[in-house]
C-alpha cells in the first residue's frame, strides 16, 4: 500500500493515525508446504512511497526463512513425541534410558507416555537410567522426582540407575526426596535386585 491514509483498509486504523500516514508492505508467513498461514511479516515506512523490487524480495525471503524455522520447530516437536524409548525386559519390567537434555516440554511428554505405559501394561518395576542425562538446572531434578512419585501412585516401583557423581551431588543439594528412591549402580544390579538374572550364552 503506497499510502495508508488513502487505502480503505488502513485509513481508519490506530497505527495509521499514530504514524500520520505512510506505506505498508506485508508478506504472509506460511509453513507446512504453504498450507498453513502463521501470520504476516510487515514493513512500515512513515512516509508514502513505493517499495523497491529488492525490498519486496528481501521481505519475501525473510518470510520464507521464518516459515522454515516454524517447520523445524514443528518437526522438533514431532521428534520429541517419539523420543521416549521404553524398553520392555520381561512382563511387568521396563527400562527408560534418559539421554540428552530434558527440557520442560520433553519432560511433560516423557511423563505422559511413561504413566500411560505403566497404567496400560500394569508395570511393576520402572527402571530409569540417568547415565546419559544432561542437566544444568534444578528443573531436571524436580521433573525426575515428579516422574518417580507419579509412578509410585500407579503402583509401579521406580528404580534409578547410572547416577553419576555430579548428579548425586545435585540430588543432595536440591533435597527433592530422590534419596528415598531405590538406586542401583547399573542395569545389571537393578535387574538382580528385582530377581532377574542375566545369563551369558
Amino acid at each position: 500500500m503506497e499510502d495508508l491514509n488513502e487505502h480503505v483498509l488502513t485509513k481508519g486504523m490506530l497505527v495509521t493515525k499514530e504514524l500520520g500516514g505512510g506505506t505498508l508492505l506485508g508478506v504472509p508467513i506460511t509453513y507446512g508446504d504453504s498450507q498453513n498461514n502463521y501470520g504476516t511479516l510487515c514493513g512500515i515506512d512513515n512516509k508514502p512511497r513505493k517499495f523497491k523490487d529488492e525490498e519486496r524480495e528481501l521481505f519475501q525471503t525473510m518470510a520464507t526463512l521464518l516459515g522454515y524455522v516454524i517447520d523445524l520447530d514443528e518437526a522438533k516437536s514431532r521428534i520429541q513425541n517419539y523420543s521416549v524409548p521404553i524398553v520392555p525386559i520381561e512382563e511387568g519390567v521396563v527400562v527408560l534410558p534418559l539421554v540428552g537434555e530434558v527440557d520442560e516440554v520433553r519432560s511433560e511428554i516423557i511423563l505422559e507416555q511413561v504413566l500411560a505405559k505403566s497404567y496400560q501394561d500394569g508395570i511393576n518395576y520402572f527402571i530409569i537410567d540417568v547415565s546419559g542425562l544432561v542437566h544444568d538446572d534444578k528443573s531436571v531434578i524436580r521433573n525426575l522426582f515428579k516422574l518417580t512419585q507419579s509412578l509410585k501412585l500407579l503402583g509401579a516401583i521406580p528404580v534409578l540407575t547410572g547416577v553419576r557423581p555430579d548428579q548425586a551431588m545435585d540430588f543432595q543439594k536440591n533435597e527433592t526426596g530422590i534419596s528415598d528412591l531405590t538406586v542401583k549402580a547399573n542395569l545389571k544390579e537393578a535387574l538382580n535386585w528385582i530377581g532377574i538374572q542375566l545369563i551369558k550364552k
